[in-house]
């Protein structure tokens, strides 16, 4: 039985509905979860290359994400810069201090990277914690422009202030950054980053510059780590050193175990998973009066790595091969 036509149906009709979304759903605050899903989409796709595909444990990669979001709101505030060029800008300067960040890679492995990544992060949250006079400490940065409107006519410009809007500027970034990481993870470069990641001796030993390929990976993670961050400045247009703490590491590790790590959709299905999951414990906290929703997130992370290694993913995967294999 051929099953691309309906292959093709699917993804058709999912698209068609992930365009539809907002316009079938008028609630604000509905909205406004889909553009954060869509932010974490970017950033935890961002990790599972470093993690999921090369084998690099950076528990660090928060940092990346306040580095593009203080670069980007600080180019707007004191330069009058447009958050448009702000977006490209916060990820080219992440991008920068991911090579910092490479670099001890090129001889540090497993725990000890992670270790580094760590000190890396808590570093930087500390910079811009106690730098008062540029980042404003803990108060942090408020008033940040959001994206300026585009403006087509005299008589029609589409304004980025509405939660509408602002999806589907996020919907577009996701879009190509999906086919960009799925074409990279099917190339030679991707394979070469798999090899890495299962006998980094062996992929040397075969002819391939592990330290050319670590380095250029933490540089694409930390660019798109980075310019999801200057997106949600500009969209939150308030941002704290809190972005760059270990919490919100640990959200991005956990969105993809849960998702599937090493899973090009696993990311997604984790991020809108657990961003309306965690929105939806906020709730529960008013009652309980404690802050539940890491408990619920290190519940989740263990039934994954004891019931599920490849995430919800990779158990959709694992149901559909014996139907597969039935069909031929």
């Amino acid at each position: 039985m051929n099953r691309k036509p309906l292959k093709s149906l699917f993804i058709i009709l999912g698209i068609l509905i992930v365009l539809a979304l907002p316009l079938i759903i008028r609630d604000r605050y509905f909205q406004h979860l889909l553009v954060l899903s869509g932010i974490f989409i970017l950033l935890t796709s961002s990790w599972n290359l470093l993690a999921g595909y090369s084998g690099l444990l950076n528990l660090g990669h928060a940092a990346f994400f306040g580095i593009g979001g203080y670069s980007s709101a600080l180019l707007a505030l004191k330069l009058n810069l447009s958050p448009w060029v702000g977006l490209p800008l916060g990820g080219a300067i992440a991008s920068l201090f991911g090579i910092l960040l490479g670099i001890p890679s090129f001889r540090l492995t497993g725990p000890y990277l992670a270790i580094t990544t760590i000190g890396f992060c808590e570093i930087l949250r500390l910079v811009a914690m106690n730098w008062v006079s540029l980042t404003r400490g803990s108060l942090g940065l408020y008033g940040i422009p959001p994206l300026t409107p585009l403006n087509f006519s005299t008589n029609f410009s589409i304004k980025f202030v509405s939660e509408q809007n602002a999806y589907y500027v996020i919907l577009i970034f996701v879009s190509l950054t999906l086919i960009l990481l799925n074409r990279l993870v099917h190339s030679e470069f991707g394979i070469s980053l798999k090899s890495i990641r299962e006998d980094e001796l062996g992929s040397q030993s075969i002819g391939i510059d592990t330290s050319r390929y670590k380095l250029t990976v933490f540089m694409i993670s930390a660019f798109l780590a980075g310019f999801a961050g200057s997106f949600y400045a500009h969209y939150v247009r308030l941002i704290s050193p809190e972005m760059m703490g270990l919490s919100e590491t640990f959200n991005i590790l956990t969105m993809v175990m849960v998702g599937g790590l090493g899973t090009l959709f696993g990311p997604v299905v984790g991020a809108i998973l657990l961003t309306f999951l965690s929105e939806g414990l906020r709730f529960l906290e008013d009652f309980v009066k404690i802050d539940i929703r890491f408990v619920i997130y290190g519940g989740l992370l263990m039934a994954t790595i004891l019931f599920m290694r490849n995430g919800i993913v990779g158990l959709f995967k694992e149901v559909a091969k014996p139907k597969e294999s039935n069909g031929r």
